[in-house]
């Protein structure tokens, strides 16, 4: 009778592959054939929704259309003027929120109480020996939160330059960056951040003031006070800014509002510098390019990426001018989609990292059944025919049936996103835009423009490529001679001009001529081609300098140098890929080190002794987790020049090596996490 029992259960899980198998068999094919008909009927028609202009000679592009006709509306002269803009707009509105407690509900500030609250940071820095002659740099170092919301308006309205330093700099870093840029006053989230400070025992020789949002133990003040800096919680400076009350002085429109520190993989972090005017114009550049999508006070912006960085910076600004409000997640990324249903955000940045978990989840959900899996497949494929035509939404019938709880996740009334922070996986985008039913804009950019150069243009599904250039962006490209690619064939470096690049970086007028010429292009060091259709395509990098998946930058050259130097490799190569989180690793060992020869090592032991090495040389040289390669093939041959690997002077031919070795690169990738290849590309436990 058990027999029996278990022979039905085995028997119910083998139908249960068959018809899941079946479904997916069946619906994909459905998915090709609609998608096919919808691309061969709406193809031909559709071109880019931005007019552009070539002309012809330098390859260069920009947008023709008049954004002032597009948009109709008036722009504030700075960045802090913003929070005028959004009081009227919403007639003082809730503007930014945060949660008191774990389990409590979001509480906001209204704009006039933001404003206040900045007023008094803002009066309490001066009181603290703070300037407003425009060079006075504020450290801001913290999580994403409402507070730092408050000390940069704060700063912003005295004429104050804020200067935020990132997360994933190391202790080193932090102190290098705060005694560069002779940073005196420095806002701190708490004690692990003030920490990251101290270097070797001390602060920087120019630091004097630490202010923290939550207080330090008393033995911490002493501690730190001991060494000459005064330590100070942000409610004293508030407290002391409203004894002290001083009238709004924010900066002029062409003078610096803050310093946005590149993610650099060498040396010192680069300090962009980003004027008001040049932020004013950028906001304007960006909402000239998501029309037809318009904001208004009703939007809202679940407020999680690092405020350091532009990306994050401008949509919220972008929200707030129009009146709308921003709630900032409670913890990490584990409260995500707790907050996103309280906040209910309209407009969402759905950085690639995080729409791959979007992805990975609700594809196992759908798995669970195959009927709904059958449907869901079948609801894909029509809705994806729906965006062909250019329609996204999330009210059709199978919005109802099967993809509403999953745009619940995210509070149900998501209108719109974007995306950008490094390249999306194209399948995995589309698949977002038809669940979410709203069109997902993505853009390519840099710091060093404050953000943008181009964007995919509304409506277009098409996925190999990042979309033409912003409103007020000329982009062109140049001659890589030296990796053979040329202009003249719609090949070349990325090169971008607009009225919002950088002035600069500041202190370093030698980096500042590498990255711009004498007629103001911006050398992204970024390899593009120009698409039939318009569109650019980037596909290389100059430089070698390649981002991951979580936005860190790594440079393969410095890794390879450090991995060098043990004497169990003889050729290690280091690759990434923007759409996965970490670095692989293509090696030829030394098999005299290890006790070769190397038909008599078993591959696994040789990938195990490898990966240990890769540990502890990466260890020993203080890399992070994400500069070590996650994932190793073992190549048959060393790099020759006869195969195409090395140059005459034994350097690394870095397009040779990926041309000769491009399906071992992808296939460390296509497999499973936590597990190493062999030389032949296969996986070894």
């Amino acid at each position: 009778m058990v027999n029996v029992e278990k022979f039905k259960l085995w028997l119910s899980a083998k139908i249960a592959v068959i018809l899941q198998t079946a479904a997916w068999i069946i619906t994909s094919a459905l998915e090709k054939v609609l998608f096919g008909v919808g691309e061969h009927i709406y193809g031909k028609r559709r071109k880019n929704l931005s007019d552009c202009e070539d002309d012809g000679i330098i390859h260069r592009r920009r947008t023709v259309t008049n954004s002032d006709q597009k948009l109709r509306m008036v722009f504030p002269d700075t960045v802090f003027d913003v929070l005028y803009f959004g009081k009227q707009m919403s007639d003082n509105g809730p503007c930014v929120g945060y949660r008191p407690s774990k389990d409590a509900a979001y509480v906001y500030l209204s704009y006039e109480e933001l404003l206040q609250r900045a007023r008094d940071f803002g009066a309490g820095l001066l009181a603290l020996g703070g300037r407003t002659e425009n060079d006075c740099l504020v450290g801001l170092f913290a999580k994403t939160c409402l507070e730092w919301t408050v000390a940069e308006y704060g700063c912003l309205a005295y004429g104050m330059i804020t200067a935020p330093l990132y997360e994933s700099l190391g202790s080193d870093s932090c102190f290098q960056v705060v005694e560069f840029y002779e940073i005196e006053i420095m806002f701190c989230g708490g004690d692990t951040q003030v920490r990251a400070l101290m270097g070797k025992g001390q602060f920087p020789t120019n630091l004097r003031t630490i202010i923290t949002i939550e207080p330090l133990p008393d033995n911490r003040v002493i501690e730190i006070e001991s060494l000459g800096v005064k330590v100070l919680t942000m409610a004293a400076v508030e407290e002391l800014g409203r004894l002290n009350p001083r009238p709004i002085q924010p900066s002029k429109p062409d003078e610096l509002a803050t310093l946005i520190l590149t993610s650099g993989t060498t040396g010192m972090a680069k300090g962009v510098m980003i004027t008001h005017r040049e932020m004013i114009l950028c906001m304007k550049s960006l909402l000239s390019t998501l029309v037809p999508h318009r904001f208004t006070p009703d939007d809202a912006a679940l407020g999680f990426l690092p405020l350091p960085h532009v990306f994050e910076r401008m949509i919220e600004k972008i929200i707030l001018i129009h009146g709308g409000r921003v709630g900032y997640i409670s913890g990490d990324m584990t409260t995500l989609f707790k907050d996103a249903r309280d906040v209910k955000p309209t407009f969402f940045p759905f950085v690639p990292r995080l729409m791959t978990r979007f992805y990975d989840q609700i594809q196992t959900d759908l798995s669970r059944s195959p009927w709904r899996f059958f449907l869901a497949k079948v609801a894909l494929a029509f809705k994806k025919l729906e965006m062909q035509r250019g329609v996204f939404r999330n009210d059709s019938i199978w919005d109802r049936l099967i993809f509403k709880r999953f745009q619940n996740m995210l509070g149900g009334k998501v209108r719109a996103g974007v995306t950008g922070s490094a390249a999306t996986d194209g399948e995995i985008l589309n698949f977002a835009r038809a669940v979410f039913g709203c069109y997902i804009f993505e853009v390519y950019g840099q710091s060093e423009c404050c953000g943008p150069i181009t964007c995919t243009p509304y409506g277009v599904v098409s996925t190999d490529h990042v979309g033409v250039p912003f409103f007020g962006v000329e982009v062109k490209l140049v001659d890589v001679p030296e990796m053979g690619y040329f202009a003249a064939d719609g090949k070349g470096e990325v090169c971008a001009r607009s009225d919002f690049t950088m002035d600069g970086y500041f202190k370093m007028p030698e980096k500042t001529a590498e990255a711009i010429d004498k007629d103001r292009w911006l050398h992204t060091g970024d390899i593009g081609m120009w698409l039939p259709n318009g569109n650019l395509k980037i596909f290389d990098r100059k430089k070698h300098i390649f981002k991951l998946s979580q936005g860190e930058y790594l440079a393969p050259e410095r890794l390879e140098s450090i991995f060098a130097r043990s004497n169990l490799l003889i050729n290690v190569f280091v690759d990434g890929d923007s759409k996965y989180p970490y670095c692989v690793g293509l090696i030829y060992p030394n098999y005299d080190a290890l006790g070769g020869p190397k038909d008599k090592i078993p591959v696994d032991v040789v990938n195990k002794t490898i990966m240990e090495e890769l540990q502890r040389v990466g260890k020993e040289a203080k890399l992070k987790s994400y500069e070590i390669p996650r994932k190793i093939c073992i190549l048959d041959e060393p790099f020759t020049e006869e195969n195409g690997c090395v140059t005459g002077s034994q350097k690394t031919r870095r397009e040779g090596v990926r041309t000769r070795y491009r399906d071992k690169i992808a296939a460390l990738y296509k497999e499973t996490d936590g597990k190493q290849s062999n030389g032949n590309g296969k996986i070894v436990s």
